[in-house]
């Protein structure tokens, strides 16, 4: 390969070995939000973790946290089932164990949840006709702030005659305000993917001199309908507009190529004509369909060839896939050839990537060994990692890790079996990235929509930061799956459509904004008119500004 060179230079060897400055303390951040804003202050969150005591008894619990009540309408005190009359808080494990019937799709769940299940509280006898619950927050301060943002975790399942409201009320005064309404006349009945494991963000304005504000969740179904589910409720301030993107530093990110070098190439035209200042091309995995040197020749001339002369970032940061192994070679042989295009000498690497918004620490982690397991990491990798991540948080740094696989319950399809155990250190990495909300994790692998609700995931895990880390699937430049069927132990995947889609990321000195694109097909012209966001997320800095735990 005549470019294992020029990409060496760009890892930064020096910084893997500096002396690692004491952690700063994390502070909290935001929850991740389609069309978020900046210089927000969280001003007050509920988990229900601190229900954990009153459900591990019964598995379910009615006490809401202190200050919260559940209103039901009194039809359904007669009958039906006691565990779900009602919102009940509960665990997802628990919940799923009455049936699964795509509950388990709520990955987001931290610990314990609040939920509203007309169908599972219709099981018993004497069940009212309409199955009618309300969850009301306690009152929370929003005195001195014109606009706030209300964010929770969601997972909806739609039916025929079913509406799931938010609403607020202030200082008490008898009127709410509607901030979500989902009915028949805005989703897609018995199974609506944007709304799965998804998170809502309801921005509204406070009126003037008004010190309180009151939440409702109202789950109004006829009876034997679906659910809701949601967890990890916050209310912050609004924040500033982005900035130009002269003041940021711009990053290309694509996935399973798989043997598709048409694609690629027509894909790193779209970049350019949208981001012409890219200072790095990130890659996660799955470059080539099996590994063989004729493989990698035609996408290295996509990458080194004439056309992508004055196109191509400075730096090439590739992660290692599945498919990069597939021939029948040796691991070793298959490997190198790897290395050889992403120009080192280990699967895992740190780079440092420059332009308008300064330096961006990016993490490159990955498959060291033959699998089985798909991932499996050598402790030396993970030391390092962890470690790379505590300098970065000391310095107060939002930091890109990238690799192929998905950690278990991140992004789309990532509560699938298959995909939710790849890494032989699943636990140890979800725990980890877990301390450190400053980190946005970019995988591909699974190949799926980035309509859905769950394409960028705030993971939080128990004992961590109360807003986790973000997860990001970074789609492919080849053919999109998706899942079917109701329950998790029997699910299956179908192939829908031929894709060609990949990120933008414009990293800021306070934030990083990330777009979901499709680049079309390239077709038998090679070009096309599309190249359209699907998706726009802005993630602030957590460490650059105070939050409340």
């Amino acid at each position: 390969m005549t470019i294992r060179a020029r990409r060496r230079a760009g890892v930064t060897a020096a910084l893997m070995t500096a002396a690692v400055a004491a952690p700063l303390a994390v502070m909290d951040t935001a929850a991740v939000a389609e069309e978020a804003r900046l210089g927000q202050q969280t001003l007050w969150r509920e988990s229900f973790n601190g229900l954990s005591a009153s459900v591990e008894a019964e598995g379910y619990s009615h006490r809401p946290p202190q200050g919260w009540s559940v209103e039901v309408t009194p039809e359904m005190e007669a009958g039906g089932v006691d565990d779900w009359r009602g919102w009940s808080f509960t665990t997802r494990e628990f919940w799923t164990a009455a049936e699964d019937q795509m509950r388990f799709r709520f990955g987001r769940a931290d610990d314990v949840i609040a939920v509203a299940d007309s169908d599972e509280y219709d099981d018993g006898t004497g069940a009212a006709g309409r199955f009618d619950t309300t969850l009301v927050s306690r009152p929370v301060r929003v005195f001195g702030h014109p606009e706030l943002e209300l964010a929770f975790d969601s997972h909806l399942r739609p039916w025929t005659g079913q509406s799931a409201t938010v609403t607020v009320e202030f200082d008490g005064s008898g009127e709410e305000t509607t901030l979500l309404r989902y009915d028949s006349t805005n989703t897609t009945n018995d199974y609506d993917g944007d709304l799965a494991n998804s998170t809502e963000v309801l921005r509204f304005a406070v009126p003037s001199g008004v010190r309180q504000a009151v939440f409702r969740w109202r789950l109004d179904a006829p009876r034997n309908s679906w659910y809701w589910a949601i967890d990890s409720v916050s209310v912050r301030t609004t924040a500033t507009a982005t900035p130009s993107l002269d003041d940021a530093t711009q990053l290309w990110v694509v996935s399973d190529i798989q043997g598709h070098p048409r694609d690629f190439a027509h894909g790193l035209r779209d970049f350019d004509a949208v981001r012409p200042d890219g200072a790095g091309l990130l890659i996660a995995g799955d470059i080539v369909p099996t590994g063989t040197l004729a493989e990698w020749r035609q996408i290295d001339d996509v990458v080194s060839g004439a056309e992508a002369a004055g196109i191509m970032p400075p730096e090439l940061v590739a992660a290692i896939g599945n498919h990069e192994s597939y021939a029948a070679e040796s691991w070793e042989t298959l490997r190198d050839r790897f290395l050889d295009f992403a120009g080192r000498d280990e699967v895992y690497g740190e780079y440092v990537l420059s332009g308008g918004g300064g330096d961006v620490p990016v993490l490159v982690i990955g498959q060291e060994f033959p699998r089985p397991p798909e991932v499996g990491m050598s402790d030396e990798q993970v030391a390092w990692l962890d470690e790379r991540l505590d300098y970065w948080t000391a310095r107060k740094k939002q930091v890109l890790v990238i690799a192929h696989f998905p950690l278990g319950d991140t992004v789309s399809a990532s509560w699938i079996p298959w995909y939710h155990e790849s890494y032989d250190r699943n636990d140890e990495l979800t725990a980890m990235f877990g301390e450190h909300p400053n980190v946005i994790f970019l995988t591909g692998h699974t190949h799926y929509p980035f309509e859905l609700g769950d394409w960028a995931v705030r993971r939080r895990v128990p004992g961590g930061h109360p807003d986790g880390f973000l997860a990001i699937n970074t789609g492919a430049m080849h053919i999109e799956w998706d899942a079917r069927g109701e329950n998790t132990s029997g699910i299956g995947e179908v192939t829908t459509r031929d894709i060609n889609r990949g990120l933008t990321i414009d990293v800021y000195a306070d934030r990083v904004v990330i777009e979901a694109r499709d680049f079309g097909l390239a077709g038998a012209s090679g070009d096309n008119e599309v190249n359209e966001v699907l998706r726009h997320l802005e993630v602030a800095n957590p460490l650059l500004h105070g939050r409340k735990r």
